[in-house]
């Protein structure tokens, strides 16, 4: 930008070559429907907000504190109102009746879909990743035929060297700046979301055996980086469990789902 005219990096013939050499190849090698899931989960991995792990463990011991009072079927109006679809359906197995090796199966088989999924997606990734720059060579050998072939003709000369220069600029920057780094954005999201429904599961199952509240939230602490793991026992440790914020958290927990836990303490403190 600096020392030049940013049009001069556009040439049509180059994108042709690489975009269209890595989509026959991709399609070749994947198919149409697992490039539509890859995009599909880059496209929500990009619009996903980070979530807070230390809020689904409060409104998990909300839930559980809820059970061991009145009852698992005393959730399922409140289950309704659940915005994570993996969560959601766990409870309503739950209270459904279905038996505790079922549900767990069920659970753990949800959580390798997911693994699936993501995996096709970081597998098409990184393969459009690989392909880029071999594409970006062929069309670096294309133009030098071109430009060979007609050495006479300057015209010909500087077109042919265009092509020459650009699609490996292209291919490189496709690789290494685009593809490259979305494959390990997924595979990142996918350790954060595999870690939130393993985090899920224990609790489900936790409820489910109708276990203390207390040891749930041990269990579930588990998933939580060290530091925020601290910060939330030094939170209870300086203030204990209250009833009148629990009943200010079930008045207001579908507005806090998805919301960091420091919104959801501010929340609580102004409830």
């Amino acid at each position: 930008m600096s020392q030049g005219n940013l049009m001069i990096f556009i040439n049509f013939p180059s994108m042709l070559i690489v975009g269209g050499g890595v989509f026959a190849a991709v399609m070749i090698n994947f198919g149409l429907d697992a490039l539509k899931v890859s995009f599909m989960v880059v496209k929500e991995v990009l619009g996903a907000k980070e979530q807070d792990l230390r809020t689904d463990i409060e409104l998990m011991n909300m839930f559980s504190r809820k059970v061991r009072r009145e009852g698992l079927l005393m959730l399922e109006d409140d289950v309704q109102q659940v915005e994570h679809s993996y969560l959601k359906n766990g409870l309503q197995l739950a209270i459904d009746g279905v038996t505790k090796e079922s549900l767990e199966r069920i659970l753990e088989d949800q959580i390798k879909s997911l693994e699936r999924r993501y995996g096709k997606s970081c597998d098409v990734l990184d393969s459009m990743a690989n392909y880029s720059p071999a594409f970006g060579m062929i069309g670096t050998v294309i133009g030098l035929v071109l430009m060979l072939q007609n050495i006479s003709d300057p015209n010909t000369l500087a077109s042919g060297l265009s092509v020459a220069l650009i699609t490996t600029f292209y291919g490189t920057v496709l690789a290494n700046m685009i593809f490259g780094p979305l494959a390990g954005k997924v595979g990142h999201a996918e350790d954060i979301e595999k870690s939130r429904y393993e985090m899920f599961k224990v609790a489900i199952i936790s409820i489910v055996n109708e276990e203390n509240p207390r040891i749930m939230e041990k269990k579930m602490l588990s998933y939580v980086t060290p530091e925020k793991r601290t910060e939330y026992i030094k939170y209870y440790d300086d203030r204990g469990y209250s009833k009148k914020r629990d009943q200010v958290l079930y008045e207001t927990w579908t507005k806090q789902q998805g919301n960091s836990w420091e919104d959801l303490l501010k929340a609580l403190e102004t409830g």
